[in-house]
C-alpha cells in the first residue's frame, strides 16, 4: 500500500502489520497542520524575503559589467564587495532557508512524528538568518571577508552557522529517536546525512581552528577551500535537494517512488564520489597531480548517482507530465529537477582536464554555478514554498496568476542570462585559446553582458512577484481554506513484484547502517583529498617568486582581499598561459594566507605583474582604470586614501617579484617547446666554422656544404611561399600583406638579433609553430610539419647578419646560361608603357628593399647600407645588364633565385607575367649602350625599343 507521503509499503508486511497500519490511518499526520509547522514559516519567511534582495544585488553586479561607473562612489558599492554578499545571500539566505523549511515540514511526515523541539527549530531559523545578515553587513560595509570563494563569511559568523547546523542535527536525531514510522524513507537518509556531513565540511573547509583568518598557508589553502566550495553544492544543496525531490514529487502526484534500490545506490555513491570532486576547480594550479587525477575520476563517476537519481525520479514521473502545465508548484519543482540533471552532466563534462583548461576563468563556470543554484535548487525551493505555504497557513495562495507569472519571469529570465553567460564564456575562452589577451576580448562580450543583465532583471522581477504573492498569502492566512485535490493517477501501487535485493534493502536499512556507511565513505574520501595533500605539501619551500610581505605590502594584500579584487583577477599562470610568465609553482604561494588564486579573469592575471607596469601607472589605474585601459570594466577606487593606494600598489607591484629584467621584453617559451632543438645544428656549426664573412668564402667539406645548401634552399622556398607576403623578402616586415594588417609583422632581423642569443632556438620555433595572438601570424603547425618549420628557422637566421654561402655563385651563373641555351627564351611581353609601370611597382614593393630604388644593390636591408644585413650583397643591376648576354639569364635568376643567398625563388610568389614585367623594368637599370644593344631590341613595342634612346 502507499501512504500519501509517497512512502511505498512493502507487500511483505504481515497481515497483522497491515491491520495495524490501517487502524492507525487516522493518526497519519501527512495532511494535518501539526505542532512545529510554525517553524517552517520562519524558514520560508527568511527565504522569500532574501530572494528579491540578493537577486537585486546580482542585477547590480550584472549592470557593472557594462557600466563600471554604476554605483561606484563608495567601497560598499563596488563589485568586489557586492559579489560575495550576493553569492552568500543566495546560497544561505534564499535557497538554503527554503530547502531547510521544506525539510522541517517533510521529516515529521516521513516518520509520522512531530518535530522534537519546535521552539528549537524556530530558534535555528532566527540564528541562521541573524548570522547571514551579520555576515553580509560585515562584508559589505567593513570588508570583513575571508576572501575564499563561497567561504567569505567572517569567522565569528562561521561559529553561528556551525552552532545552527548542530542545533538542527540535534533536533533531527531527537525526532528520529522518537519516531512512530520505524522504516526510514530515502529522504530521511539524505536529510540526516546532510546535517552530519555538512558541519564537518564547513568546519574543515572554513579552517575554523585558525581564527580569525580561517585559512591555511600556501597552496594547501586552495585545496581546503575547494573541498568546501564544491561540497557546499554536493553535500549540502544536492543532498537537501534530492531529499526534497524524493519527498515532494511522489507526494504531489500521489505515486510511490519508482525504485528504493536506485535511491540506495545514489545515496552511497554521492557520499564517496562527490566528496572528492572539489579538486577539479584547481586542475591548472600547482597542487599535486594525483589530487587532480582523483578529482577528474570522481567527476566522471559522479554520473553514477546523477543517472540513478534521474532515472528514479523520471520513472516516478512517468504518466504525470501533463500535470506540468496544470500545477505551478509542481512545475517549479520539476523544472528544478531538469536543471539539476543538466548542471550535473555539465559539471562532469567540464571536470575533465581538456575541457577544464579551455573553459576555466570565463563566464561559462559562472553560468554553470547559476544553473545549479538558481536553476536547480532555486526553482525547487520556490516550488516547495508555493506548495507548502497554503498548507501551513491553511489559506489559498493569494494569486494563481501571480504564481504563474513568477514562473514565466523566472524561467525566461534564467534561460536568457544563463545562455548569455554561456555564450560569453565560449567567446572569451575561444579568444584566450588563441592567446588574445583579456582587454581586447572585453569588447566582444559587451552584448552578452547586456543580455545577461536583461535576463537577470526578469529573475529579480520574478523574485519580487513571488515575495509579494507569498507575503500576501501569510497576511490573509485567517481566511478559511479547503485544499483542492491535485492529481489522480491510474496506479497507486506498483503491480511489479520487488526483487529480493530491493525487498531486503527496504527492511534492513536502519539508522546505524546509514550513518556508519555514509560516514565511512565520506571520511575516507575526505582523508584522501584533504588530509593527504596537506601532509604532502607540508615540505614545500619558498620559490624565487615568494618573499615575506613588508608591512605595507601586507596591508595592500588585505585591501586587495577586502575590495574583492580576487573575483576578477587570478593569481596563477597555467601551462597554456605562455604570455603571462612562467608556470606557477607550489612554492610561489609559501607566504600567502589565504590563497588568492581566483576563479575568473574579467581582468588580467596578476601573479607575475610586478614591475610590468610603471609604478605611477598603477596609481592612475586604481583610481580610474579607464584612464590607462580604455576598455577595462574595473570599478574606480578613487575613494581609497593615499595611504591605502600606496599599500595596494606596493602589493601588486611586487607580485612575482619586482621584475626589472632588461631583456625580459618577451614571453617565456611554453614548457612544451622549451626542450625543442634545431635538428640541423651540426650542419650550421660545421659550415660556420669554415666560412669567412669577409670574403664570402667557404673552405669546409664540400658534401657538408652541399647538404647545408639543400636545407637552406628548402627553408627559403618555404619562407617565400608562406612568410614573404608579410615579413618581406629581407625579413624586415615590409612584405605586401603588411600593408593590410593592423599589427605590424615582426622584423625578423631585429627579433633574431634580440632574442636568439638569450632564448635559443626553441623560442623562434615556438613562434612559428603557434603563431602570435592578436596578429595575422598564423599557427603554422596546423599545416606544416616540424622538419619544414626548422628549415624555415634555419633560413631566417640569415636575416641576422647574412647568409653562409656554401654554394658558389658560379653554379647559379652556369645554370642560368644553360637554361637560356636550352630554351632560347625571349620576352613574352611586348614592352609597353603599362607593362613597364607595373614592373616598376612590383620592383619597388618586393625588390627595392635589397637592390635599392636605382637597382645598385644598396637597398635599406643591404649590407652596403649602414644598418643593413643582407649579405652577400644584392646584385647591382647596372652591372648585370652588362654581364648578362641572354634574356634567359634574367628569367632563371629571378625565377629560381640564387643558392645560399637571400635572393628568393620568385616563381613561388610571382606569376610568370609579373616576373617578365619586373625583368623589363630591371633591364632599365642597364647602361644605355647595353640596353640599346641587348635588351631593347628584344621587345616589339616602340616604348621599349626607344626608352633609352
Amino acid at each position: 500500500m502507499v501512504y500519501k507521503d509517497g512512502i511505498q509499503k512493502e507487500d511483505a508486511l504481515s497481515s497483522q502489520d497491515e491491520t495495524k497500519v490501517n487502524s492507525n490511518r487516522e493518526e497519519n499526520i501527512a495532511d494535518r497542520f501539526i505542532e512545529g509547522d510554525d517553524a517552517v514559516k520562519y524558514w520560508f519567511l527568511g527565504s522569500l524575503i532574501w530572494f528579491p534582495i540578493f537577486a537585486t544585488l546580482g542585477f547590480i553586479l550584472a549592470v557593472k559589467f557594462f557600466q563600471p561607473y554604476f554605483l561606484s562612489d563608495a567601497a560598499f558599492l563596488t563589485f568586489g564587495r557586492i559579489r560575495p554578499a550576493h553569492v552568500n545571500g543566495v546560497l544561505f539566505g534564499f535557497v538554503s532557508s527554503g530547502l531547510i523549511g521544506g525539510m522541517f515540514w517533510a521529516i515529521p511526515r516521513l516518520v509520522n512524528t512531530p518535530i522534537y523541539n519546535a521552539r528549537l527549530a524556530k530558534l535555528s531559523a532566527v540564528l541562521w538568518n541573524f548570522a547571514l545578515l551579520a555576515g553580509i553587513i560585515l562584508i559589505l560595509f567593513f570588508g570583513d571577508t575571508q576572501g575564499r570563494e563561497y567561504a567569505e563569511l567572517p569567522w565569528s559568523v562561521d561559529v553561528l552557522i556551525m552552532l545552527t547546523l548542530l542545533l538542527i542535527l540535534y533536533n533531527i536525531l531527537s525526532t528520529l529517536g522518537r519516531r512512530v514510522e520505524k522504516k526510514l524513507y530515502v529522504s530521511t537518509w539524505y536529510y540526516t546525512a546532510t546535517f552530519i556531513w555538512f558541519p564537518i565540511v564547513y568546519f574543515i573547509g572554513n579552517v575554523m581552528w585558525r581564527p580569525p583568518s580561517g585559512s591555511l598557508e600556501g597552496i594547501t589553502d586552495s585545496i581546503f577551500n575547494w573541498y568546501y566550495g564544491h561540497n557546499v553544492l554536493g553535500l549540502w544543496f544536492t543532498t537537501l535537494g534530492i531529499a526534497t525531490w524524493y519527498y515532494a514529487v511522489p507526494r504531489m502526484i500521489n505515486r510511490p517512488l519508482y525504485s528504493h534500490l536506485l535511491s540506495v545506490i545514489s545515496f552511497f555513491t554521492i557520499a564517496f564520489f562527490y566528496t572528492g570532486v572539489g579538486g577539479h576547480h584547481l586542475l591548472q594550479t600547482p597542487i599535486p597531480e594525483w589530487v587532480k587525477t582523483i578529482a577528474v575520476v570522481m567527476s566522471i563517476l559522479m554520473l553514477v548517482p546523477v543517472i540513478t537519481f534521474m532515472v528514479n525520479l523520471g520513472m516516478t514521473l512517468r504518466g504525470s507530465w501533463d500535470n506540468f502545465t496544470k500545477d505551478i508548484p509542481f512545475r517549479f519543482v520539476v523544472t528544478g529537477f531538469i536543471f539539476y540533471v543538466l548542471t550535473s552532466i555539465q559539471g562532469s563534462f567540464q571536470g575533465l582536464r581538456g575541457t577544464n583548461s579551455f573553459l576555466h576563468f570565463s563566464q561559462w563556470p559562472v553560468g554553470h554555478a547559476h544553473l545549479a543554484i538558481l536553476g536547480g535548487f532555486g526553482f525547487l525551493a520556490i516550488g516547495m514554498m508555493y506548495w507548502l505555504i497554503p498548507k501551513i497557513t491553511r489559506t489559498k495562495i493569494y494569486s494563481n496568476r501571480l504564481m504563474s507569472l513568477s514562473w514565466w519571469l523566472a524561467f525566461i529570465g534564467f534561460i536568457l542570462f544563463f545562455s548569455a553567460m554561456t555564450i560569453a564564456g565560449l567567446v572569451a575562452n575561444s579568444a584566450w585559446y588563441q592567446n588574445i589577451t583579456v582587454a581586447p576580448v572585453l569588447k566582444l562580450l559587451q552584448f552578452w553582458y547586456v543580455a545577461r543583465a536583461m535576463g537577470g532583471g526578469m529573475v529579480v522581477l520574478a523574485g519580487y512577484v513571488f515575495a509579494y504573492n507569498t507575503l500576501m498569502t501569510f497576511a490573509r492566512s485567517k481566511e478559511p481554506h479547503v485544499e483542492e485535490e491535485r492529481f489522480h493517477t491510474s496506479h497507486e501501487k506498483s503491480s511489479r513484484p520487488h526483487s529480493n535485493i530491493q525487498r531486503r534493502s527496504q527492511h534492513a536499512m536502519s539508522m546505524p547502517i546509514i550513518v556508519v556507511g555514509g560516514m565511512s565513505l565520506f571520511m575516507l574520501m575526505t582523508w584522501m583529498v584533504v588530509a593527504m595533500p596537506a601532509l604532502n605539501l607540508d615540505t614545500v619551500t619558498p620559490s624565487d617568486f615568494a618573499h615575506p610581505y613588508t608591512i605595507e605590502e601586507a596591508h595592500g594584500r588585505e585591501l586587495y582581499k577586502e575590495m574583492g579584487c580576487v573575483y576578477c583577477h587570478s593569481q596563477f599562470v597555467r601551462p597554456q598561459d605562455w604570455a603571462i610568465g612562467r608556470v606557477s609553482e607550489q612554492g610561489d604561494y609559501y607566504y600567502d594566507s589565504p590563497h588568492l588564486l581566483g576563479t575568473e579573469r574579467t581582468g588580467p592575471d596578476l601573479s607575475q605583474i610586478g614591475g610590468m607596469r610603471p609604478t605611477e601607472w598603477h596609481y592612475l589605474h586604481d583610481r580610474d582604470a579607464r584612464t590607462t585601459s580604455p576598455s577595462s570594466i574595473m570599478p574606480p577606487f578613487g575613494f581609497l586614501s593615499d595611504t591605502e593606494l600606496d599599500s595596494l600598489v606596493a602589493y601588486v607591484q611586487n607580485l612575482g617579484t619586482y621584475n626589472l629584467s632588461v631583456m625580459g621584453f618577451h614571453p617565456e617559451v611554453p614548457y612544451e617547446y622549451r626542450d625543442k632543438q634545431q635538428p640541423y645544428t651540426t650542419y650550421i656549426s660545421a659550415v660556420t666554422q669554415n666560412y669567412s664573412f669577409d670574403n664570402q668564402t667557404y673552405t669546409g667539406d664540400e658534401a657538408t656544404g652541399v647538404e647545408f645548401g639543400s636545407i637552406f634552399e628548402d627553408g627559403k622556398k618555404a619562407y617565400t611561399q608562406r612568410c614573404l607576403a608579410c615579413h618581406g623578402c629581407s625579413g624586415n616586415a615590409q612584405g605586401p600583406y603588411a600593408r593590410h594588417v593592423v599589427t605590424q609583422p615582426a622584423n625578423l632581423h631585429e627579433r633574431i638579433l634580440s632574442y636568439m642569443p638569450e632564448l635559443g632556438e626553441s623560442y623562434h620555433f615556438w613562434r612559428v609553430s603557434e603563431g602570435v595572438p592578436g596578429t595575422a601570424m598564423p599557427s603554422w603547425k596546423l599545416s606544416v610539419n616540424e622538419t619544414e618549420i626548422w628549415k624555415i628557422n634555419l633560413y631566417e637566421l640569415s636575416f641576422a647578419s647574412g647568409s653562409i654561402r656554401t654554394i658558389s655563385g658560379d653554379i647559379s651563373d652556369a645554370e642560368a646560361i644553360d637554361f637560356s641555351n636550352r630554351t632560347n627564351i625571349l620576352p613574352p611581353i611586348n614592352g609597353t608603357h603599362d607593362q613597364f609601370e607595373m614592373g616598376q611597382n612590383i620592383f619597388n614593393l618586393y625588390c627595392a628593399q635589397c637592390h635599392g630604388e636605382k637597382g645598385h644593390g644598396d637597398g635599406v636591408a643591404s649590407i652596403l647600407t649602414p644598418g643593413g644585413y643582407i649579405d652577400p650583397e644584392p646584385a647591382n643591376f647596372t652591372e648585370s645588364g652588362g654581364d648578362f648576354e641572354y634574356y634567359g639569364q634574367y628569367v632563371w635568376k629571378v625565377r629560381e633565385g640564387v643558392e645560399t643567398t637571400n635572393m628568393p625563388p620568385w616563381k613561388y610568389s610571382l606569376s610568370d607575367d609579373e616576373i617578365y614585367r619586373t625583368i623589363f623594368y630591371v633591364q632599365n637599370f642597364s647602361a644605355s649602350d647595353d640596353y640599346n644593344a641587348k635588351w631593347g631590341p628584344l621587345y616589339k613595342d616602340n616604348f621599349a625599343r626607344n626608352m633609352r634612346s
